[in-house]
Formats: structure tokens, C-alpha cells, sequence
């Protein structure tokens, strides 16, 4: 999906640089991923939600999806299952860690414990968890929020019926746990929702 490469909001989290060698890279790598706004747009959050986030949890937001760049990977039926389906959330991140291990295998400049955690968060980033697990999940649900809640191409491409995607864009927002979060997930979900035609929105 293209969008642009700014913040939506002036309450939203500010766009972040890279601070170290190894999230430059990392942006390199997740470039040719259709959604990497979307990732970038998680670190950003991550940072916002927690100004003293170590470069595990940075690093994880930025490729927390990367196995969706990759074929072969699972799939959800956007009509049919449930949005928190453990079969496929599980299979989703457990595959991206697989991926980020990888790649950080090769690098010099990350040790072996450093990578532990940082493929330790991407598996959890869709259910959330302990040191920065669920500052990652939150992050990650206000980035969906803000960079791909589009009512628009959801509904009109037949991915999913209005009804499908309004009870996504609320699961993204009610899995928060992060306190922080909670108001500008009601900000983001509350544009999302109002973009759906009218007759099929109700009130967040």
C-alpha cells in the first residue's frame, strides 16, 4: 500500500532517523516490502511510547513482519477467521523471527544475546509480553491504525466486508495494553471507523 512518509496527526509519534548501523541496514533490508511505512511507522511508535527503548526493541519494531516479504509464508482468510487466531499469529511471528535470526547471524556488530532478544520480541509481537513485549504490540497496533486502516482498500479491493474490517481495526486497538497508548489508539481508531460506510458504522 503506498502512503506518505509522515505522520498523520500532530499528536502522533514524530518520525525517527536511525541511531545505529544496524537499524540503517535494517531499513535497507525491509525497502522492498510493500507495508515498510508500516514498519518504520512501529519503531517510531516505539520510541514514542518508550523514549529509553533499547536497540533490541527499535530494531524488533522495524522487522517485526518481514516474513510477509518473503513467499510461502501462512496466510489468514480476512473473511473468515478470527482476527486472533493463534494458528496463524503464532506461524506469523515465529517466521519473521526465523527471518530476523538470519540476517542478524551475519552481522559482526550484534551479539549472540542481542539477537536472542530481538527475535524473542518479533515472535511476540502480536500477542504482546514481558521486557517490551507489549510496548512492541502496542506499537505495532498504532502503526495498523495509522498506516493501514484504510476502510477504502479494504472494503472497495474485497478483501474483507466493512463488517470484517471494523472488527479488526477495534481488535487492533482493544489488545493494547500500554496505558500510554490508549489515547492515541481512540484517535486513530476513531478516523478509521469513519471511514466505513455509514449504514455498517457504529460508534467506537
Amino acid at each position: 500500500m503506498t502512503a506518505p512518509r509522515t505522520a498523520v496527526a500532530p499528536w502522533a509519534a514524530p518520525e525517527i532517523a536511525p541511531a545505529t548501523d544496524v537499524e540503517r541496514d535494517a531499513q535497507e533490508w525491509i525497502a522492498p516490502y510493500d507495508q515498510a511505512w508500516h514498519l518504520l511507522r512501529t519503531r517510531d511508535w516505539v520510541v514514542h511510547l518508550r523514549p529509553d527503548a533499547p536497540l533490541e526493541l527499535r530494531l524488533a519494531a522495524l522487522v517485526h513482519d518481514i516474513e510477509r516479504m518473503f513467499p510461502g509464508g501462512p496466510r489468514l482468510d480476512l473473511d473468515t477467521q478470527a482476527w486472533d487466531d493463534p494458528w496463524y499469529l503464532f506461524a506469523h511471528g515465529t517466521r519473521s523471527a526465523e527471518f530476523v535470526d538470519e540476517w542478524l547471524r551475519a552481522r559482526a556488530d550484534v551479539t549472540a544475546a542481542q539477537r536472542y532478544e530481538v527475535c524473542r520480541l518479533v515472535a511476540l509481537h502480536e500477542v504482546g509480553g514481558l521486557r517490551g513485549g507489549d510496548d512492541l504490540q502496542a506499537a505495532d497496533s498504532l502503526s495498523f491504525l495509522e498506516t493501514l486502516a484504510d476502510p477504502g482498500v479494504w472494503i472497495v479491493s474485497g478483501a474483507a466486508s466493512a463488517d470484517r474490517a471494523e472488527a479488526k481495526f477495534r481488535y487492533s486497538a482493544d489488545r493494547i495494553r500500554v496505558p500510554a497508548a490508549h489515547e492515541p489508539a481512540a484517535r486513530l481508531l476513531a478516523a478509521a471507523l469513519n471511514g466505513l460506510p455509514t449504514k455498517e458504522r457504529t460508534e467506537p
